[in-house]
């Protein structure tokens, strides 16, 4: 016994949604045609638009489809512009696409065999084709072209074309036209960096921040600071340091032998106006050991702490003397890495009781010696009846 089942319909599909064309005689076109669904997609093309033709007309499965518009046979004059649309009718669904078609006066075939016809068509080559665009840029066919198409900003096309940065003066043109907007930056990586080192190291510090832009078009940041102990590979990005991720890094040093003081700041600005943006560099010289005690005063019989911080970078054996017999320590020396504790006992013997109790002293005071090679730091405390 057989079970019935459906097989899935055909579905259409087409990459794109409008036609756009502006040539000077004859412009052709593809886009491509597909079945989402099952079974196999068959169907037609009816154009609306007089003088756009299509190959094939008819067609079966999956299909590239070449599209031919003749401006005599439309019957455009120079400058004119026609809207009409034309239709994919299939088994697998309908789809009606808009077309806009336009007679130009002129065009410029470029070597690689792309027409450029208007600006929009010079700044789409200009992404693909940047050294040859920046050519054209200033080519007197380039100049006609936008006469012909009666480009209004022609006294600034005229003083951009001066400019010796092609890179800059297309960029400006671009924005000028609408076609995009001004290039910003932005930082990518951190915006504050820090760095921390012990008062005798003075070796140097390597370091860089992370930029991107937010398009591909031209860019030059300056970068101002002024601190003495700070540089840069470069005073400035160009659009040369980006690469094809639009990121480009700046690389800084630090000399901490031209800073004074326990801690230097400097703001960095990059670059100016829309595309400025500023990081932080900080640097903090840190003392090789830090000591802090649970508390400050401690009973006859108590227990106490000392929490160090260790800023050397390397583990330290630390040499722990008090001259009074009454603090005491499990051992003399201490290896403490980063961080660590070093405990110790408050513990007064009989004859100490004694001689406290004769003089009817309310409280002693003591001091823990603490070395490290040349390193030596003393910690009072006090002890007492509170």
């Amino acid at each position: 016994m057989s079970e019935k089942y459906e097989l899935p319909l055909p579905a259409l599909s087409a990459d794109t949604t409008a036609v756009f064309i502006e040539t000077t005689d004859t412009y052709t076109g593809r886009f491509h045609i597909k079945n989402t669904g099952g079974g196999v997609l068959r169907g037609e093309i009816l154009s609306r638009l007089s003088g756009l033709t299509f190959e094939p007309q008819k067609f079966e499965g999956n299909t590239t489809i070449t599209y031919t518009f003749n401006a005599q046979t439309a019957g455009l004059d120079i400058g004119e512009s026609v809207m009409s649309r034309f239709f994919i009718t299939t088994n697998g669904g309908e789809a009606e696409i808009p077309v806009t078609a336009k007679l130009t006066k002129m065009s410029i075939t470029t070597p690689d065999g792309n027409t450029i016809a208007n600006i929009s068509d010079f700044y789409d080559y200009s992404l693909s084709h940047p050294a040859q665009a920046r050519r054209m840029f200033t080519d007197s066919e380039f100049y006609m072209l936008l006469l012909a198409t009666g480009y209004k900003y022609m006294e600034v096309y005229e003083s951009l074309h001066k400019d010796a940065n092609r890179e800059r003066a297309m960029d400006n043109f671009f924005v000028l036209s609408g076609l995009k907007g001004r290039t910003w930056l932005e930082i990518a990586g951190e915006e504050r960096h820090e760095f921390s080192r012990t008062p005798d190291d003075n070796e140097k510090i390597s370091g860089e921040i992370i930029l991107t832009k937010s398009d591909g078009g031209y860019v030059e940041a300056p970068l101002s600071f002024s601190a003495p102990w700070l540089s840069f590979s470069s005073g400035k990005l160009a659009a040369s340091d980006f690469d094809e991720t639009n990121t480009a890094a700046i690389t800084f040093t630090i000399d901490p032998a031209k800073i004074k003081g326990n801690i230097a700041r400097e703001e960095i600005i990059i670059g100016t106006d829309v595309a400025r943006c500023s990081a932080e560099i900080i640097y903090r010289r840190l003392p090789p050991f830090v000591f802090r005690m649970n508390r400050s005063t401690y009973r006859y019989s108590d227990r106490g702490t000392i929490e160090v911080t260790n800023n050397t970078g390397e583990p330290a054996r630390l040499e722990i003397f008090c001259p009074e017999n009454y603090v005491r320590f499990a051992a003399t020396t201490y290896k403490i890495p980063a961080r660590g504790e070093i405990p110790f006992d408050i513990k007064l013997s009989a004859f100490t009781n004694a001689q406290m109790f004769f003089r009817k002293l309310p409280f002693m005071k003591a001091n823990i010696e603490i070395k490290c090679g040349d390193f030596k730091k003393i910690l009072p405390l006090t002890v007492g009846e509170w």
